[in-house]
């Protein structure tokens, strides 16, 4: 630019750009000039030596009511003061009371839009009244991007600046709308005026915007939206196809391209390859090219030429693809919280409100759908219909389940009904296959069953008490045993009967086991001849629901819950049952360092090709792919989690692009996967997943066992290892209190200590339990001669795992005392009073013995109390002196005080719980 500007200075004809020999004809006339909107994400201040080539002029706001003034009589109008002042006004009062939503633009570009449309009506119809036209544009080009609760507000607005027109009859698109009506009959899907509306409101967009954005939250109906209206043009010969990707789950540099550095070899983006690839006058169909995928201010700013007066994509290589008029780039967003301004203001905007569509149509046109399949089918809807009635609709469930008790994760009404029907359609497609007809009791039953884990699924134990009580109080067609819940019962479906869940006592296995490797059963992973548990029962009904787009069912299920409640092993149980022969299994541990590349690279290296560009499993088997922590990858500045949105994309989408270089924008489809996923709470610095994601899962919350059944599991380990004949009778009584002892230990420091930003490693959950029981049973029983030695044991491991993990003095002398007041009520203030000072336990205090050849055998680890401080020290000392012997090098002087020796045993408990994982304690 300096070059130029130095030649045109100098009234030269020609001229050179630096470092090139060729001269280049200079045109007197040429300038250039820029535009930018400094100030926000996704833009870039100019470098100073490029600024001072320019003059900076600053723009003010304009006059508007001049500008749409004179736009008005060049398209036409004759009123123009009137109707540019009302035009104004309305304008004004918009961005006033309307409600601050970041999709939501009354600017020059949107203004411009309206008198665009309002051009096109009047010469379509030139004798209609003036204010009724621009009265009608203003209305149908604004209402398609209101949320609901502003739609009231602006009507009323457009009311009180037009008072003279009556409420002006919508614009007409008879063949379209017919045509949509049709497509709605075809698909089974329930036809309502809200959905009619947006699907128009969608086709008046794309009529007049070549770049439009569906915008609403999860299961809101937006893909079905834009799925019905592309069918239906054509069905009316107007061929148009839509082509998906998700922007998110690629960098940037794949999605538009790259240049090497090096070498200066340009690789196309997907999104670049695709975009030359549709925009060709030559194809006989119209294409929506859908970025169905979060927002940021990074990628689709470089869509803002495209999406301007330009249709220009721009790519770093300098090439400048046209948009041809058989092209709609279109955007499928939850929100806009990340666009900016001048992204807003290029693309027509469809709102579809969580209420315009609803919950209620998902559960008519799911029985509608099942209607059409035959006269028994038909019964079904029959009995059904009056079912969900009595149970969903004229009770308010979903309304008390959102309003009146908190689920471990948010959900929306519309994922909750989607659960419903999925677990009922799940549980129903056992009778469909064996052809029986069900009573309408049983159909209750069943439905029942559904609504208790579809809508109460995510809850916790004492919403779960609640929500039970909620659906006895409708009739629930079950009387539970006293103290027991509908959540204890399942359906069994050969008796189509509510049996109980009940969990076997844990006897220990044969022979000898290692203390990691015993599960023991509980309601959820308990399976016992040909009975599943809990969870196993929901994820194989669930994992075996085919594929379908009404409701949305992916063949995914999501266990939730806290640290410890067996997430994990319930799924890797469940995964211990497969025939490798017929079904196979795959676990990604998915963490904050997992990118979308690396998942896509574990997830391709399980597959193999089939026919084209399609891929299974090995051997063309089932393949079941667990998610373990799915919520664990990074958060990034813009609030998306990459990697899952990838996870979307291979759920939803039954695929994922190809990342290589000669493949760039084909689509690889996968077929034969299934997905289990396992994830922590969110909240607390726990991430959630989005919530678009979430609604491709069945999901429910893995609640901590019940204090009878974790007295149960650790009373019969320690009952297996304190047996008469291997200890005293008084020993033996007394381990029979340890669990009790140590659940109230646990339940008090859990209530009092409770987590804080500054302490938030607070937490104490099954696994701390878990290493008490295991330092106790990992104590040799020779050792534990008296009642004296056990309490001992057991106050040392309830304080190792209690305290020692403690950052502050006075909560570590809060759990000592707890540790003593339960000592006194569960063992006696005899025994109390003996192990007030708690004695402390290792396994490094034995002397090494000789062999018959003489020769010095290594010590043997037994853990064992320790006689005093002064012995260990000395013990301490001797391996210290025996290091620095063996390691003149690395010589270490260190003085052994108190505290330094216990923080030493403390942490060699820890490494010798490690260790005793692979020695066994059942004998």
């Amino acid at each position: 630019i300096e070059s130029i500007t130095t030649a045109k200075k100098q009234g030269l004809r020609t001229f050179m750009f630096p470092g090139e020999a060729a001269p280049i004809r200079l045109v007197p006339a040429t300038a250039y000039f820029i535009t930018m909107n400094p100030g926000y994400a996704g833009r870039q201040e100019l470098p100073e030596n490029l600024k001072v080539l320019f003059r900076s002029v600053s723009m003010m706001v304009p006059d508007r009511q001049i500008i749409i003034k004179v736009k008005l009589a060049s398209v036409g109008y004759l009123d123009i003061d009137n109707l540019s002042k009302k035009f104004k006004v309305l304008y004004g009062l918009c961005e006033e009371q309307l409600s601050k939503q970041r999709h939501y633009d009354f600017g020059l570009r949107n203004i411009l839009s309206v008198l665009r449309t309002a051009g096109a009506t009047k010469r379509t119809d030139p004798d209609a009244d003036e204010e009724m036209l621009l009265m009608r544009t203003l209305r149908d080009m604004n209402l398609s991007k209101l949320v609901a609760d502003d739609v009231p507000l602006f009507l009323s607005l457009l009311r009180d600046i037009f008072p003279k027109q009556a409420d002006p009859p919508k614009k007409l698109y008879s063949e379209v709308e017919s045509a949509v009506v049709a497509t709605i009959a075809k698909n089974k899907l329930l036809l309502s005026d809200e959905f009619l509306t947006k699907v128009m409101q969608l086709y008046e967009t794309s009529t007049v915007r070549h770049g439009f954005m569906l915008v609403g939250p999860t299961c809101s109906g937006k893909s079905e939206i834009a799925s019905t209206l592309a069918t239906a043009l054509t069905s009316i010969g107007i061929p148009t196809r839509s082509v998906v990707m998700n922007p998110k789950a690629i960098t940037a540099q794949q999605m538009y391209g790259v240049k090497d550095p090096l070498t200066e070899e340009w690789t196309p983006g997907i999104f670049a390859w695709l975009w030359a690839k549709y925009n060709n006058r030559a194809l006989k169909f119209n294409t929506w090219l859908t970025c169905d995928g979060p927002v940021d201010a990074i990628w689709i700013e470089n869509l803002n030429t495209v999406l301007d007066d330009n249709k220009i994509l721009t790519l770093a290589n300098n090439d400048r693809i046209p948009m041809t008029e058989n092209t709609r780039i279109v955007f499928e967003v939850e929100n806009l919280n990340n666009a900016s301004p001048a992204t807003v203001s290029r693309a027509g905007i469809v709102y579809v409100s969580a209420t315009d569509v609803g919950w209620k149509p998902l559960v008519l046109s799911w029985l509608n759908a099942r209607a059409q399949t035959g006269p028994a089918a038909s019964e079904e809807k029959a009995l059904l219909t009056p079912l969900f009635e009595k149970y969903l609709f004229g009770a308010n469930t979903l309304d008390f389940a959102l309003r009146e008790l908190r689920h471990v994760m948010p959900v929306s009404a519309q994922i909750l009904t989607v659960q419903v029907l999925n677990l009922l359609a799940a549980l129903l497609r056992h009778f469909e296959t064996r052809n029986e007809a069900l009573t309408s009791l049983q159909y209750e039953r069943v439905l029942t069953y559904a609504l208790t884990w579809g809508v109460g699924g995510l809850l916790e134990t004492e919403d779960r008490l609640r929500f039970d009580a909620f659906l006895k109080s409708l009739g629930a067609p079950h009387a539970c045993e006293e103290g027991l819940t509908l959540f204890d019962y399942w359906v069994e479906l050969e008796t189509k009967t509510f049996q109980k869940w009940s969990a076997r006592e844990w006897t220990p296995p044969p022979g000898s086991a290692t203390f990691s490797s015993i599960l023991a059963p509980t309601t959820d992973s308990e399976r016992q001849g040909k009975r599943k548990g809990r969870a196993e029962y929901l994820v194989t009904n669930l994992l075996s629901l085919p594929h379908s787009r009404n409701p949305p069912s992916f063949q995914a299920v999501l266990l939730v819950g806290g640290p410890g409640t067996a997430k994990t092993s319930t799924a890797l149980m469940f995964f211990s049952k497969y025939q490798l022969s017929e079904r196979l299994w795959k676990r990604v541990n998915l963490s904050s360092a997992t990118t979308p590349e690396r998942f896509q690279q574990t997830v391709e290296a399980e597959l193999e090709r089939k026919t084209g560009k399609t891929y299974c499993p090995p051997g063309g088997k089932q393949m079941t792919l667990f998610l373990d922590d799915m919520s664990m990858p990074f958060v990034n500045a813009w609030g998306d989690q990459v990697t899952l949105e990838l996870g979307r994309q291979l759920i939803e989408q039954g695929g994922m692009y190809f990342l290589d270089k000669d493949k760039r924008g084909d689509f690889k489809t996968v077929i034969g996967m299934q997905y289990l996923g396992a994830m922590n709470h969110p909240g607390g610095g726990r991430n959630d997943i989005p919530n678009r994601l979430k609604s491709k899962f069945f999901s429910f919350n893995m609640i901590l066992p019940s204090l009878a059944s974790v007295d149960n599991i650790y009373g019969a380990m320690l009952r297996s290892r304190f047996t008469p004949k291997a200890a005293s009778p008084k020993v033996v009584e007394l381990s029979s209190r340890l669990t009790k002892a140590t659940i109230d230990l646990w339940l008090n420091v859990k209530k009092t200590l409770l987590p804080t930003p500054n302490r938030f490693h607070y937490v104490f959950n099954m696994r701390d339990l878990s290493r008490v029981f295991q330092g106790v049973l990992s104590c040799p029983l020779e050792v534990l001669t008296s009642e004296e030695r056990l309490v001992g044991l057991w106050k040392n491991e309830c304080l190792r795992v209690f305290a020692d993990k403690l950052s502050r003095e006075v909560d570590k002398q809060f759990v000592h005392q707890a540790a003593h007041e339960v000592c006194s009520t569960h063992f006696g203030r005899e025994l109390a009073k003996a192990v007030h000072e708690t004695p402390w336990f290792a396994d490094f205090l034995r002397e090494g013995v000789e062999d018959e050849s003489g020769e010095l055998l290594p010590a043997p680890k037994i853990y064992e109390p320790v006689p005093s401080l002064d012995v260990v020290r000395a013990k301490v000392n001797f391996y210290l002196e025996k290091y620095n012997e063996d390691n003149p090098s690395k010589q270490m002087n260190l003085v052994m005080f108190d505290a330094a020796v216990t923080h030493l045993m403390a942490i060699s408990r820890i490494i010798q719980l490690r260790a005793v994982d692979d020695r066994p304690f059942v004998r």
